[in-house]
């Protein structure tokens, strides 16, 4: 209208709110300690209720985390996006992982079954070479070779049955469905693994997130050191135990068994402790006690270098780490979590290793009284 001073966007927008007019924004509370102990104490009954499941996820969280560093360089060095790099390592591996089912399938599990059915001769040959052939008395009762291995094909027999198809059924089942589910999960963590590590990061409170992440580049590579030391070791014990099982004693299936052995070192304590007997039981049936004696002997050279020399070496600062912890860790994350637990034990102590030296370097905070306090205190005249 003519003669009337109105502007438009008063108009529209209706009249200007001076700025400390405005409604005071709202804050949120501050995230204390308590409210994030019960969140991690749900979170930690959580993955106890689920950790079965928690296995392709464990093992495909691994091989991203190993391989990141390497998309990060092509990635670097091409220029390219992180999907197609991620993607064509992801195939290669795939073709390795083909290869070695293929050879499994080939030669591995005839010589599985092969070892199975002479199961009974090579522990009726193992015990033999202990008790004689006149069998040990004990209690007044002689006890023969024949006669211990016909007791335990009777209990196994007993033991045998629908229950017993029902949990092999189940298992191979289980094995099939995990292996499928890795590799489908494998590509999710290797194209997203910094989007993933954000939204985790993100999920934290933002006053506790710097304290987060000033801990990370301490804790990644430590632990991404014991991965790959970790497989390093696997590789020297499978090719060293080749060497041994193979073109020194002459054992069969030496290929199969140094594979066996290497793994078994993915397994803190009882690994070494089966490897020992795997080895002991196979060279018995061969040639008897004294081959079996000089095989333990280069069993146990192997294990003080894995111990000694390799371990230190290639595991570096997560090597460092009191036998005693170990064994801790490795009972307590198997009665928890089961085969999990067992493979997440030693890195778990790890981290809370570096926290706690992260946190326990820096001296402790001493309160200070307020400014004016101060200032009253310097002007009192008792002194």
């Amino acid at each position: 209208m003519e003669g009337t001073d109105i502007s438009i966007d008063q108009d529209i927008a209706g009249p200007r709110v001076a700025p400390d007019q405005r409604s005071p924004r709202r804050r949120r509370s501050f995230v204390g300690g308590w409210a994030i102990a019960a969140v991690l104490a749900v979170l930690a009954v959580l993955l106890y209720e689920i950790r079965i499941a928690l296995l392709p996820f464990v093992f495909a969280i691994a091989v991203a985390f190993v391989l990141d560093p390497v998309i990060r360089i092509v990635q670097r060095r091409l220029g390219s996006p992180r999907w197609p790099i991620a993607a064509a390592l992801y195939l290669l591996l795939l073709m390795l992982l083909a290869t070695a089912g293929y050879w499994v399938f080939t030669s591995a599990v005839p010589a599985v079954m092969h070892i199975v059915a002479r199961a009974p001769e090579i522990l009726r040959h193992f015990l033999g070479e202990i008790m004689g052939n006149k069998g040990t008395t004990i209690f007044g009762q002689t006890y023969t070779a024949d006669k211990v291995v016909a007791a335990l094909g009777g209990i196994l027999a007993g033991m045998a049955g629908v229950t017993a198809l029902e949990r092999a059924v189940g298992l191979v089942a289980s094995v099939i469905f995990g292996t499928f589910l890795t590799l489908v999960l494998m590509p999710y963590f290797m194209i997203s693994a910094p989007r993933l590590a954000d939204g985790a990061i993100w999920l934290l409170p933002p006053e506790r997130r710097r304290p987060v992440q000033d801990l990370l580049p301490k804790i990644i590579p430590v632990l991404r050191r014991y991965l790959i030391g970790l497989g390093l070791v696997v590789t020297y014990t499978a090719v060293v135990g080749w060497i041994g099982f193979g073109p020194i004693f002459h054992l069969p299936h030496a290929v199969l068994l140094a594979i066996v052995i290497g793994f078994l070192e993915l397994i803190p304590v009882v690994g070494p402790f089966l490897s020992a007997t795997i080895v002991g039981v196979i060279a018995i049936q061969q040639q008897g006690i004294v081959a079996a004696a000089l095989l333990f002997g280069f069993a146990i050279g192997l294990r003080l270098s894995i111990d000694n020399l390799v371990g230190p070496i290639v595991l570096g600062e997560a090597a460092r780490i009191h036998p005693v912890i170990i064994i801790i860790s490795f009972v307590c994350g198997a009665i928890l979590f089961g085969i999990v637990g067992l493979l997440i034990a030693v890195p778990i102590a790890v981290c809370i290793k570096i926290t706690l030296q992260h946190y326990y370097a820096e001296p402790v905070a001493h309160e200070t009284r307020p400014s004016h306090a101060i200032e009253a205190a310097a002007k009192s005249p008792i002194r």
